[in-house]
């Protein structure tokens, strides 16, 4: 994928992903539930008109999307796939399988665009900006830090990396799914001395997990994971925003994580 200023939403071109839609410091934890107000900040909206995903079946992905539910994945093992179906808010723009971004100009992009992404990971990456420690540009192999299979062995993982910060961890259940919510706040950086994933790019990129391919979207990316465990294995929902990202657009965006259908 290209990347500049106003492009898609954006992972590495070289990784093969196993995706599905868009993961310490002290505090106390709450508990979280779909339509409880947590997350990012603000009441839930709806993103599009929404009848049941089951009144006509999800629709295909498409680069433009225009409302209704949306078919993601299969993401996982292929012994026992995990499927999502999620609300596709009108004139966002879709990428089959596994994300969507805000609407034109800046999708995804810095200084206050949005994107969502769903996935599974094989690990953590210690240094995000340097992390081809083989060197051989693929952000698709199981990084440095080796993660345990269960939502909580990522989550600590996650919180003991001091290359970003992050909120105190907070229960989450989504459509019937039990997990944690934490935001990651990533470096103020351009990423021009990162590792490149594709040797042809004039800057490199930052990657927090392995196995999926999605980099860092911009200077200062935030990242609000939802990390579900779907039977077992940490299903991962992101929310890609900035400080300057508008408070209705994450609202939107809450309201897809929140209200999303798992099938596995």
């Amino acid at each position: 994928m290209v990347r500049s200023a106003g492009s898609l939403l954006k992972r590495s071109p070289v990784v093969a992903l196993v995706l599905v839609i868009v993961s310490a410091c002290s505090g106390s934890t709450t508990s979280s539930t779909v339509g409880s107000g947590t997350g990012p900040s603000g009441p839930p909206t709806s993103a599009t008109a929404a009848s049941s995903p089951e009144d006509s079946g999800p629709k295909s992905v498409t680069d433009t999307l225009t409302g209704g539910w949306y078919g993601f994945g299969p993401f996982g093992d292929a012994s026992a796939p995990i499927s999502i179906v999620a609300k596709g808010p009108d004139g966002w723009t879709g990428y089959p399988d596994w994300a969507m971004d805000g609407p034109e100009p800046l999708r995804a992009d810095a200084p206050d665009g949005i994107g969502i992404a769903f996935f599974t990971a094989n690990g953590l990456y210690g240094d995000p900006c340097h992390w081809d420690v083989r060197g051989i540009h693929d952000a698709g192999l199981p990084g440095d830090v080796k993660v345990g299979t269960t939502v909580d062995d990522m989550v600590a993982a996650l919180r003991a990396n001091t290359f970003y910060t992050s909120t105190a961890p907070k229960p989450v259940s989504i459509d019937g799914y039990t997990g944690t919510e934490l935001e990651l706040q990533l470096p103020d950086d351009p990423y021009t001395k990162c590792d490149k994933d594709d040797p042809s790019d004039p800057g490199g990129h930052e990657f927090v997990f392995s196995g999926p391919g999605l980099y860092a979207q911009g200077r200062g990316n935030r990242w609000h994971l939802y990390i579900l465990n779907v039977h077992g294995t940490p299903l991962i929902a992101v929310i890609l925003s900035y400080t300057k990202t508008p408070q209705a657009d994450l609202n939107v965006a809450r309201n897809v994580v929140e209200t999303l259908r798992i099938k596995a």
